[in-house]
């Protein structure tokens, strides 16, 4: 915030490339402006301001650039990383920045007259250092999991660890803050406070229905607030507990929590938007995309639905098209989701992440319902498959960051019962599932989710059935492959693409488990097929091609070079008569003809 303004950054590019930066009434959410910066980066990621400047740290930038609202002038002010740095937190506290970045796990300060960098040093073993308060005399550095806290002297020197006084967390710390000496850290879920010689230690857990605390502040009454994620209930932190005192929104990840004159709060959501609220009464909320800061953005996923729309997946809203009217309708989601699929009724099933919730969605009024977690350190869900005849869902998924195994998970929908399974493929991601019959094929990625490697040299293909959710074989078909990306079964071939070595593929007989085809696709994506064709969609060349379904075929490019409009793989999503799919021409939807080929 500068004044009465808020400043919002975009968490991916405009279409012309450039970072969004927007600025709203903090009282009315009315827009102020609007500046399209040339930064190269993947968004924004975090920001800070001193009264007069907007510091934008983004995705994955080596600078950090200082924005003039009033002169407009953006600067590469400081060079604080490499090109593949994020930064998580930004403070200014005094004459400093101060940051925590990824992927070095590091807190840095840089003096605000002359951009000179000092650098206290490494949190943990995590990649991500995502939490900075600062005192009068001390500096605090979190991590994500495995959790860790460090606090250094502020003018710099050997760091004091006060690990020791958390409490073990998934996720490690999310946010803190200090207060007349005494350290608030949202550590998973609990919000825990102490001194820095461990004295006067609280713990406080968080209610059932939360997912964990992600923001800490100290308001403008001297009181300290924590708020949520997912249910966006916001506390005030007591002696020995949490007093709920609103829950301005529901169903979000917050990105912001800050004191405002009175006593009021002022939050910002990852879906964009802004409110404004004071404990105990009531609140505003403004949605940003909605008042001139929306643009089209590349996307999630998306599916053709029997009813004849196309459903497109953003960061945290839906989009669903009606080609034939030239209509859509837009919604707010709780996360990415990184799959869907229909199930009876019209019915929607996603995959959320990071929640790694799955929902339904009514394909009439859109009423979004929670069906549970996959738990289970699990994060991404990689693909869904609804199983009619059983009314089950049948979910592949990868692990939480620095973990390596993944599931497959069985959801009974009668009874929301969720059965996951990490056994079929150990240590290694689920990368994507595909059914045919009553057998469930997977395969494997051994690098698992942010891991400095693997704990096995060779990923793996498994067949398991859905009936029974016995494993009936697994196999590493090709020892020198370590991850897998992709697989499709037609008749008795199943398909497979790799991610390391990236784009190679292979055809394999299941009657006589040998492998009959192989090739190279010059980049990884998905595998699918209509009609008994195989497809493949991938990055890196931007390609849709044929693969061949018998021996001596060749690979035949259909589109070449795609401008991508993908932020996770490209999907199939084909038309009832199987002649075309649904797909992104950069941000525009794009529907694709598939000339038959010659195999």
């Amino acid at each position: 915030m500068i004044g009465d303004s808020v400043f919002i950054t975009s968490r991916f590019n405009t279409p012309e490339s450039k970072l969004r930066l927007g600025a709203f009434d903090v009282n009315t959410g009315e827009l102020r402006s609007i500046d399209d910066l040339t930064i190269p980066s993947n968004g924004g990621q975090k920001l800070a301001a001193d009264g007069r400047y907007v510091y934008i740290g983004p995705a994955g930038s080596a600078y950090i650039y200082r924005f003039d609202p009033q002169t407009k002038e953006l600067v590469a002010w400081a060079q604080a990383g490499g090109s593949t740095t994020w930064y998580y937190d930004m403070v200014v506290n005094g004459d400093h920045l101060y940051i925590g970045t990824y992927p070095d796990c590091t807190v840095k300060r840089i003096r605000l007259s002359d951009a000179v960098i000092e650098t206290y040093g490494r949190i943990s073993t995590s990649q991500y250092a995502t939490a900075v308060a600062i005192d009068d005399e001390y500096v605090y550095g979190g991590s994500a999991a495995p959790g860790t806290l460090l606090v250094w002297p502020k003018a710099g020197g050997t760091p004091t660890s006060l690990t020791s006084h958390l409490s073990p967390s998934p996720v490690g710390i999310l946010d803190m803050t200090v207060k007349d000496g005494v350290i608030y850290v949202a550590s998973g879920r609990q919000l825990i406070s102490f001194r820095r010689d461990g004295s006067e230690r609280v713990s406080r857990d968080i209610p059932a229905e939360d997912r964990y605390i992600d923001q800490v502040t100290v308001g403008s009454d001297g009181k300290v607030y924590a708020l949520t994620r997912l249910t966006t209930n916001l506390y005030e932190v007591t002696a020995d507990g949490l007093t709920k005192v609103g829950q301005p929104l529901a169903d979000v990840e917050n990105q912001f929590l800050a004191p405002l004159p009175g006593g009021n709060l002022l939050g910002v959501s990852g879906l964009g938007h802004v409110w404004k609220a004071t404990p105990g009464g009531v609140g505003s909320v403004w949605q940003t995309a909605t008042r001139g800061f929306g643009y089209p953005e590349t996307i999630q996923t998306m599916m053709r639905h029997t009813r004849g729309t196309v459903w497109v997946a953003g960061h945290y809203a839906m989009t669903v098209h009606r080609p034939e009217a030239g209509t859509n309708t837009r919604f707010d989601i709780n996360g990415e989701p990184k799959a869907l699929a229909e199930g009876m009724a019209g019915t929607v099933y996603a995959g959320l992440y990071p929640s790694a919730q799955i929902v339904s969605i009514d394909p009439d009024s859109f009423k979004i319902t929670v069906l549970g977690l996959l738990g289970n350190e699990q994060l991404r869900t990689k693909r869904i498959h609804v199983d009619r005849p059983r009314n089950q869902l049948v979910v592949a998924s990868s692990p939480q960051t620095t973990k390596h195994t993944g599931a497959l998970t069985f959801i009974d929908l009668a009874t929301n019962t969720f059965d996951v399974h990490r056994e079929y493929l150990p240590e290694q991601s689920v990368m994507d599932v595909v059914v045919q019959g009553t057998t469930a094929y997977i395969v494997g990625d051994t690098y698992g989710e942010g891991t400095t490697g693997p704990l096995r040299r060779t990923a793996q293909v498994a067949a398991v059935d859905i009936v029974t959710r016995q494993l009936l074989w697994r196999e590493e078909i090709k020892p020198d492959w370590a991850s897998y990306e992709s697989v499709h079964v037609v008749g008795n071939l199943l398909y497979a693409m790799g991610r390391r070595p990236r784009g190679a593929w292979f055809a394999y007989d299941l009657t006589t488990r040998t492998i009959v085809m192989e090739g190279e696709l010059g980049g990884y994506g998905q595998l699918n097929g209509v009609d008994g064709r195989v497809l493949s969609w991938v990055h890196w060349t931007n390609d849709i091609s044929e693969l061949p379904t018998t021996p001596g075929g060749e690979v035949t490019t259909l589109y070449d070079n795609v401008p991508r409009g993908w932020y996770n793989n490209p999907s199939f999503n084909f038309t009832p008569d199987g002649k075309a799919t649904w797909g992104m021409l950069g941000t525009d939807l794009a529907r694709f003809p598939l000339p038959k080929t010659r195999q």
